[in-house]
């Protein structure tokens, strides 16, 4: 088997043909793979091409509007940067250094310095390959079991690359902030940021000036110059949650910027520009609120050009053990516990639960168990008591058979005493905990006690 890494590939952009062609020899014998550009287009036009790792950026005659480059590339591209300047350059240099490039040697090259800074730089990107890998593996092993997740994750793949406007939708607390996250971690421009906006929690009045930002004294309160989340997410991912919640006034101020792809600060009239994916999600349908005339229909089919639907948790229970095992690592982290394992009950109740508020309420639930676990182990004790409310009063589940409930349909007067019964033994007969599980009074536990001749210590 061949486990031999793959060599990286390096892009010299420099206008000095001989430069370029000594610097290009002295990369082929170090087992890197060049690529030469002579002028920054032609380098934009291969990057579009190929997948590069490393770029040495001569900055020797560089008009100094052009030096945007260096952001461009390391966060469109998120390829490692090395400028490549002259004494004279010292300034614009540091500049690159401070729009993200790694690095910047001095011309005439020293070759002790050229294979240093290449040897750091391949280490940070076996790092990087490394880290998608694993990231890629916990994904897989995340939706494992699960046909209806599996094809969401192929389809989240299959997308993220473009620059297409994505549309999640799905109950509230199925993830899909997570899924936008993933899409971006997946994209072109996983080193830019993920700004999220939720839709729901901002006034209307401040609608614009969150989105697209404020000059300074353009309202009562505006003491600053404030850029808007658009302008944040620039050369990243744009995230609207609960889109469905905007006013018909937001509507039209959003459409607007999709249409254009560019906005005005409050307060300004030149027009400016971002290049900001948008990825909107909402709980509510929002092809019906379009036929309620509730949402405009124009700015929902700018939103749908891809559409991702998330199931509930209760439609995808054999991820369970996944996120169960993923939530209990993260508490362990967080509040310094030891839990490894989950009894049989817990476990039972875990898998029979129909988590109405779906991951998010799953997270709270394991968050709740980890802290009251007083071992390595969380058992039924450690659940919520809602999780016992009522619960086999709808329907007895298994565990009801090893306390002799019979096989044929019992009276609801069987189940609540059998119930009552077993959560008593759960709670080793503690009358005040055995009430709090059930939801009612220790009165009305007495009486039910008595009422059905439970057997008690």
């Amino acid at each position: 088997m061949n486990d031999t890494k793959p060599s990286a590939t390096v892009l010299i952009i420099s206008n000095d043909r001989q430069f370029r062609s000594n610097l290009n020899e002295n990369l082929l014998l170090q087992g890197f793979t060049p690529l030469v550009a002579a002028t920054q287009a032609e380098a934009l036009a291969l990057l579009e091409k190929k997948t590069v790792d490393i770029v040495f950026l001569d900055i020797e005659s560089m008009p100094a509007l052009e030096m945007d480059i260096v952001n461009y590339i390391r966060l469109r591209h998120h390829a490692e940067i090395v400028v490549l300047t002259t004494i004279h350059e010292i300034e614009e240099a540091t500049n690159a250094l401070k729009n993200g490039a790694a690095f910047y040697l001095v011309k005439p090259l020293k070759l002790t310095d050229l294979k240093a800074v290449l040897d750091k730089l391949t280490e940070r990107v076996e790092r990087a390959r490394e880290l998608a890998d694993l990231e890629q593996r916990f994904l897989v092993d995340l939706m494992a079991g699960s046909p209806a997740m599996e094809k969401v994750l192929r389809f989240a793949r299959k997308i993220a690359p473009t620059a297409s406007t994505v549309l999640i939708g799905g109950e509230s607390g199925t993830g899909k902030e997570f899924f936008a996250r993933i899409i971006h971690r997946l994209s072109l421009r996983p080193e830019g940021r993920f700004v999220a906006m939720n839709c729901g929690a901002i006034p209307e009045t401040l609608f614009e000036s969150e989105l697209f930002g404020h000059k300074k004294g353009s309202f009562t309160g505006a003491d600053r110059d404030k850029p808007g989340l658009v302008e944040e997410a620039h050369l990243g991912t744009l995230f609207l949650d609960e889109v469905g919640e905007l006013s018909p006034g937001a509507q039209v101020k959003l459409l607007r910027f999709l249409q254009e792809r560019e906005f005005r600060r409050v307060g300004e009239t030149v027009p400016r520009s971002v290049d900001a994916r948008i990825i909107a999600a909402s709980n509510r349908d929002l092809a019906t609120l379009v036929e309620q005339k509730k949402f405009r229909d124009d700015l929902f089919y700018r939103l749908n050009v891809f559409y991702l639907y998330l199931p509930p948790l209760r439609d995808r229970k054999e991820t369970l053990p996944n996120l169960i095992r993923l939530f209990v690592h993260r508490n362990n982290e967080l509040f310094g516990k030891h839990v490894a394992t989950i009894s049989k009950n817990a476990e039972s109740i875990l898998a029979t639960y129909d988590y109405p508020g779906n991951v998010r309420e799953l997270q709270n639930i394991i968050e709740h168990a980890v802290v009251l676990a007083e071992g390595t182990e969380i058992t039924e004790r450690d659940l919520p008591e809602f999780m016992f409310r009522n619960r086999l009063l709808l329907s007895a589940p298994p565990a009801l058979k090893a306390l002799g409930v019979p096989d044929q349909v019992p009276t609801l007067a069987e189940i609540e005493k059998n119930h009552i019964a077993a959560v008593l033994s759960l709670a080793d007969f503690n009358y005040t905990e055995t009430s709090k599980k059930l939801g009612i009074s220790r009165s009305t536990l007495w009486r039910k006690i008595k009422e059905y001749r439970i057997e008690t210590r």
